[in-house]
């Protein structure tokens, strides 16, 4: 008769030690520094870090539908899971020469909210870089859209893309050209 009493007493101390421990592990997990992962990606001669919370889908390049009277950085539309995604040379809009399409290259949705989204054309994802692997750049502070400037264990430069305030940018979201 004591036998089940002693077996209860003993499953309610491991629920306890389970549930304090649990509560430490949360504590102590709140007081980590977050990791800051980035989404590599080369556009035309730059690397670009997109901040991987912000950034969605990579798809396949294909050709997209010009839309006339457009700015010329705008390249047109293509159509991604049943929705239309505006497709950016953002080279171009960076004011540099046309991002170089080869094998590989893909379209890298910015933003996961699809009402927000719009495309770069990307010559090359690189795949996966953490802040930790970086080290931050002397020299400019971060502007508008344009981040904080990184340098990897290459010595390759590497800056953030500030994915909300570049789609709230009004250059960006004038992509029709004025017609004189």
């Amino acid at each position: 008769m004591n036998a089940p009493r002693q077996d209860l007493r003993a499953r309610q101390t491991r629920l306890q030690d389970y549930q304090a421990m649990l509560a430490r592990r949360l504590r102590d997990a709140r007081n980590l520094p977050a990791v800051d992962s980035y989404l590599g990606v080369v556009v035309g001669q730059r690397n670009w870090l997109l901040p991987l919370l912000e950034t969605g889908e990579v798809i396949e390049m294909r050709q997209p539908a010009g839309v006339p009277l457009t700015q010329p950085w705008y390249r047109g539309l293509v159509n991604a899971r049943g929705n239309l995604l505006g497709v950016i040379d953002f080279a171009m809009f960076c004011g540099d020469g046309p991002t170089p399409v080869q094998p590989g290259s893909k379209i890298v949705v910015l933003s996961r909210h699809v009402e927000r989204a719009c495309g770069i054309i990307a010559t090359r994802v690189l795949g996966l870089r953490h802040a930790v692997d970086l080290t931050p750049a002397q020299g400019d502070e971060p502007e508008g859209w344009q981040g904080l400037r990184f340098a990897d264990k290459e010595g390759r430069g590497w800056q953030v893309l500030d994915i909300g305030q570049l789609l709230a940018s009004p250059a960006f979201l004038q992509a029709g050209r004025t017609v004189a």
